[in-house]
């Protein structure tokens, strides 16, 4: 799917998709298939994929292929991610995302012989990259729907019947029950519900007005929450980022406020968002309110801090990150802007953003005041204390091999979260990967944590 020609068409016509497009695959820590169903009510959960299989077959013959144009409309036309969105979407589930790099990102892994209705599966061909380039859902008895191609279009496929099935096959990921409301539902699930509700009937400008749903940014959150049985007691974003008590983003739950900034590195927040659980973001703008995915380069760069509101207690304390937090932030932002600019090289030279790649992360670290000890990798590696792969926070570094035994450490990079890390490789590019990719997993040596 080409993607990068979608964005624009795509912004315009639909109010829940994500703006920024970046090739990235992640997949995250496999939990079983097990512990993902016991999340919410399977009957629930059966009925919900049973709704979502007769959408998508109710679209065959109907649809057609294109990497262009969406259009939900009869005659309507798909790819194959903006096909899974839609019949979603019309039974009440957000993927807030039209890239099949980041819908691999939600839900939870599934092994590939524990495939139950409404899994989505990840197909790449492609010899180069990392970004699944196919995705359909599995419908049972071994099947998938999916937008296949420009003459196939929606077809029903049997997973053994083409050798692409299984030598393009990446990984499956089961997104209910995660992305619908628990059962009982949370005061978490209860403001989502809410804030969803409204999604396509508020207006978002520079007053407030309960009864004609005309609310400013603020106002809106504060409009959702006190619906919700939560008081937030302002309307202003800067205000409410006082509220109640800080949470990390790795720990973010359902009802959580988060906020954003214009310019990176400023505290000032000018985007509140409520986040609405597995990545995706509820955010009134100017275009009203609309769904993103917080995996965006533009979310991960301008984010600021997130608040736990549901009690909607008032702190006096500045809503400001820990020491911790903020350099790792800085130190995920330094080597992110770092793309496209540096440049592998043998000798150290800062003017002319040239080193190894232990060297770029000398540089990294001492840009934020932490001093690596070393431009070599291995004595990098004896810096800080040991972390797992399964604990990895941003900020953190990483060793890996570069023959594939996983053993020898011969090049570093940086962690900057959701499975992503920055590396200058010795082919002279700075590149940002996915640490759950092939090359990843063969050659991951250790972590350390040294902030």
């Amino acid at each position: 799917m080409n993607k990068r020609f979608l964005t624009t068409t795509l912004a315009l016509t639909i109010g829940f998709s994500a703006f920024s497009i970046t090739p990235v695959f992640t997949e995250q820590f496999a939990i079983s298939a097990e512990a993902a169903t016991s999340q919410g009510n399977e009957q629930a959960v059966a009925a919900k994929a049973d709704q979502l299989i007769k959408t998508a077959k109710s679209l065959i013959g109907k649809a057609t292929y294109s990497n262009t144009e969406y259009k939900p409309t009869y005659p309507y036309k798909f790819s194959c991610a903006t096909f899974l969105m839609y019949i979603f979407e019309k039974n009440g589930v957000d993927l807030a995302t039209y890239n099949e790099n980041y819908m691999v990102q939600q839900g939870s892994y599934v092994p590939r012989n524990q495939l139950q209705k409404g899994d989505l599966l990840f197909f790449k061909s492609k010899t180069t990259g990392t970004d699944p380039d196919h995705v359909g859902m599995y419908i049972g008895n071994n099947q998938m729907i999916h937008m296949a191609d420009s003459k196939q279009n929606i077809v029903i496929s049997d997973l053994d019947s083409k050798p692409y099935y299984t030598e393009s096959y990446m990984t499956a990921r089961r997104v209910l029950p995660t992305l619908m409301s628990s059962n009982p539902a949370t005061k978490g699930d209860k403001i989502v519900e809410t804030a969803y509700a409204n999604l396509n009937k508020v207006t978002i400008g520079s007053t407030n007005n309960d009864a004609s749903l005309t609310f400013t940014r603020g106002g809106f959150i504060e409009y959702i929450y006190r619906k919700s049985g939560v008081t937030l007691g302002t309307k202003t974003i800067s205000e409410q980022m006082k509220l109640g008590t800080a949470v990390s983003k790795s720990n973010l739950q359902k009802g959580d406020l988060v906020f954003f900034n214009s310019t990176v590195g400023s505290t000032t927040p000018s985007i509140v968002a409520i986040y609405a659980g597995d990545h995706r973001l509820i955010i009134p703008n100017s275009n009203g309110v609309i769904t993103r995915v917080l995996l965006v380069d533009y979310y991960q760069e301008h984010y600021i801090t997130a608040r736990r509101v549901t009690n909607g207690s008032a702190t006096n304390t500045p809503p400001t990150t820990t020491p911790n937090e903020t350099t790792a932030t800085k130190i995920a932002s330094t080597a992110t802007n770092l793309l496209g600019k540096a440049t592998f090289g043998y000798e150290y030279n800062e003017s002319k953003l040239t080193f190894t790649s232990a060297g770029f992360t000398y540089y990294v670290y001492k840009k934020n005041g932490i001093d690596l000890k070393s431009k070599m990798a291995s004595q990098q590696a004896t810096v800080g204390t040991a972390v797992q792969k399964e604990n990895l926070q941003v900020g953190d570094l990483l060793f890996f091999s570069a023959d594939n035994s996983g053993q020898k450490i011969t090049q570093t990079a940086v962690y900057i979260g959701n499975n992503q890390y920055i590396m200058l490789k010795t082919n002279g590019s700075v590149v940002k990967q996915n640490i759950l990719s092939t090359w990843s997993k063969n050659n991951y040596v250790k972590a350390r944590r040294v902030i």
